[in-house]
């Protein structure tokens, strides 16, 4: 038999499906290592892959994979290969059914659209930048929406740089959304739960086996691991299909999940590869756009919408996290920081709990005491491209200075006129009473030295991505804490 090696990314490519009439089908999650016999005879032993065209790719017990064309296999081995095509289209329509959406195409997710696939799961924009975009959807407020048998509280969808699907995270009942009497965005200071830790327990219990029985019905039993890294790791069940598998899992007292990853990523336990400081360091930097008019903004922070719960700080961790080259979730960070149902976290063990995951990818978090909120003392990080989350009071007072003067801005002429009149503005401030409620944890991404603005970014979707503040109004709501994580 005369194999030809191919490239990991063509592995990626091939191994999305096979060509049966001129159809792309997708690989059967049951690839079994068998005896391959070329057409004069020569055995091999590997498992099926894919196919594309007339390439037939396999892989050996070495791991090693080849690709090799139909006709030099034996007419038993074409049967087979064509048999398992049968098998894995049917599997795809099955897939398709139990998930109530067209999940797959009958391509390896790592091969397919992301902006296509969230058309086919009814969800929205969350996030775009250069290195990767995502979409999410709180389905509570979408009528009668299902995702294999149970309804997720939140759906997202995450693309690598060329748009292509990365992953797919269903966080189902949990204590953040389940029983939340909150809104979105700045509503959700005004919100609570009415969920107690009987009826969590119950919903988590049913959105679990809902999940796990539409599942094995297509694929089978489960079969069990430990996934991810520090206190993040955790036991999942975990089902293989066309190249990525689907991880359940039931955190007591916390939340169900299921996130669809790729399979190399589930072999190594959720143990993600670290951005070389250099690679990192050059992109931070070109992620940095200066204005004529004084603005320096950071371009590339991903966004994330926290939704109808007090996750304000797991959700800005997050960003920042991935901003850095890190993975994140902040669903697994509320649990680290031991969120409250209906909000609130402790910042001392969000901090102790993810440190020893930022140290292991060679990175540092870095705590700054300001009592007073000043431009000169933290630019030289924004100037490296490095967003710092802020430990402040979101209250009514502030925010409608943030929305009136991010307005303002979009009509701005004369600069030095606002400068004076933000200027004048720093004793009105200073004498107003400081706020003690809606503590909250945002994003400084930008500032503007000569108006004295500082630009924020909260999680809460696209709308607040970008606002801009006078420093005397966010010194009023400054709480006194900055962190950084930093190469």
């Amino acid at each position: 038999m005369h194999f030809r090696p191919i490239s990991p990314r063509s592995v990626l490519i091939l191994s999305c499906g096979v060509a049966v009439l001129g159809a792309a089908m997708p690989v059967s999650h049951a690839a079994e290592i068998r005896t391959f016999h070329s057409a004069d005879g020569k055995p091999l032993k590997a498992s099926f892959e894919g196919m594309s065209g007339d390439l037939i790719v396999l892989k050996r017990e070495d791991g090693r994979v080849f690709s090799l064309a139909k006709d030099k296999l034996s007419q038993a081995d074409q049967a087979y290969v064509f048999q398992i095509a049968q098998r894995a289209g049917d599997e795809a329509q099955k897939l398709n059914a139990a998930a109530g959406h067209k999940i797959t195409n009958g391509v390896r997710l790592a091969e397919r659209k992301a902006e296509e696939l969230a058309k086919a799961l009814g969800i929205r924009p969350e996030s775009t930048s250069k290195y990767g975009s995502s979409w999410r959807l709180y389905a509570a407020y979408a009528k009668d929406y299902r995702l294999f048998g149970a309804m997720p509280y939140s759906v997202a969808l995450y693309s690598d740089q060329a748009g292509l699907v990365s992953s797919i995270s269903l966080v189902y009942a949990n204590k953040g959304d389940f029983g939340s009497t909150a809104g979105m965005g700045k509503d959700h200071f005004k919100g609570g739960t009415e969920a107690t830790a009987e009826s969590l327990a119950k919903a988590m219990t049913q959105d679990e086996e809902a999940v796990a029985k539409s599942l094995t019905s297509v694929l089978g039993e489960a079969k069990v691991q430990r996934y991810g890294e520090g206190k993040t790791r955790r036991k999942v069940s975990r089902w293989d299909w066309n190249g990525h598998s689907f991880l359940l899992s039931n955190e007591e007292n916390e939340y169900v999940s299921l996130a669809v990853i790729p399979t190399e990523l589930a072999d190594a336990g959720g143990k993600s590869v670290m951005t070389k400081d250099a690679d990192l360091k050059k992109r931070l930097l070109a992620s940095i756009a200066r204005s004529p008019d004084g603005d320096v903004l950071l371009t590339d922070i991903p966004m994330v919408d926290q939704g109808p719960k007090g996750y304000c700080a797991p959700a800005t961790f997050e960003r920042a996290m991935r901003t850095m080259g890190l993975e994140a979730d902040m669903y697994l960070l509320a649990m680290v920081g031991q969120s409250q149902a209906g909000g609130g976290t402790s910042m001392e063990n969000l901090l102790e709990g993810v440190r020893r995951q930022v140290f292991s990818k060679g990175r540092r978090i870095k705590e700054v005491a300001a009592e007073e909120l000043r431009i000169r003392d933290f630019k030289r990080y924004i100037d490296e491209g490095i967003p710092i989350m802020w430990a402040m009071c979101s209250a009514d007072e502030y925010n409608e200075a943030a929305d009136q003067f991010t307005e303002k801005r979009k009509k701005l002429s004369d600069w030095k006129a606002h400068a004076a009149e933000i200027t004048a503005m720093a004793a009105e401030w200073a004498d107003t009473p400081k706020p003690e409620s809606n503590h909250h944890i945002c994003l400084i991404i930008g500032y503007n030295e000569a108006t004295q603005e500082i630009a924020v970014s909260d999680s809460w979707g696209p709308r607040f991505e970008l606002r801009w503040v006078p420093v005397p109004v966010a010194n009023w709501a400054n709480v006194g804490g900055l962190f950084m994580i930093l190469p």
